[in-house]
């Protein structure tokens, strides 16, 4: 019984890392062109301009879907009375407030991904005497810091990605709907 669940945990954890591995090695030659460009313009270190650029990143993915859930909401919702409609003052204060949580967000995954990519350039760095190709060379690297990604996702910080939602999205855990 322990042994079958324990292949079925290798299985399942499979079958999440290698679609893990391919995104992230696509983002990855995508993004490192960019961090190339960041270096370059404004001359920042390695460490500088990966922070930069999934700070980036990062607040860009969270802006642009608060501002699609926030254009269909408003879309959808039902017409209220004029006394008691929502201003355009008070729709910009909405999401310039969500904004500053977004920043918060942002920040805190910038950082926590950086250490997945100095895992990943510590990899790809000591097979410096292997005679494998550069791209499986890096493709081993994101595949090892993407598979401790997953393990420290699925089992230490499991809550991590509903507690981002709710803060981004929700501004606390006191506004949180009655379904959760």
């Amino acid at each position: 019984m322990v042994l079958e669940m324990a292949i079925q945990f290798v299985l399942d954890f499979l079958v999440l890392l290698i679609p893990l591995t391919i995104i992230c090695f696509a983002l990855y030659k995508v993004l490192s062109k960019a961090r190339e460009h960041l270096v370059e313009q404004y001359e920042l270190s390695w460490t500088r301009s990966c922070l930069a650029l999934n700070f980036i990143m990062f607040f860009a993915i969270f802006f642009i879907t608060y501002l699609y859930f926030f254009f269909i909401g408003a879309s959808l919702a039902v017409q209220l009375d004029p006394e008691v409609e929502y201003t355009i003052l008070d729709n910009l204060s909405v999401l310039f407030f969500a904004s500053i949580r977004m920043v918060v967000a942002s920040i805190i995954l910038a950082i926590g991904l950086y250490f997945f990519e100095l895992v990943g350039s510590f990899v790809i760095d000591s097979q410096k005497k292997s005679k494998r190709s550069k791209i499986v060379k890096e493709l081993i690297g994101i595949c090892v810091s993407c598979a401790l990604f997953l393990l420290l996702f699925l089992l230490v910080f499991n809550w991590a990605a509903l507690g981002l939602f709710v803060y981004v999205f929700y501004g606390g855990v006191k506004a949180l709907p009655l379904i959760i």
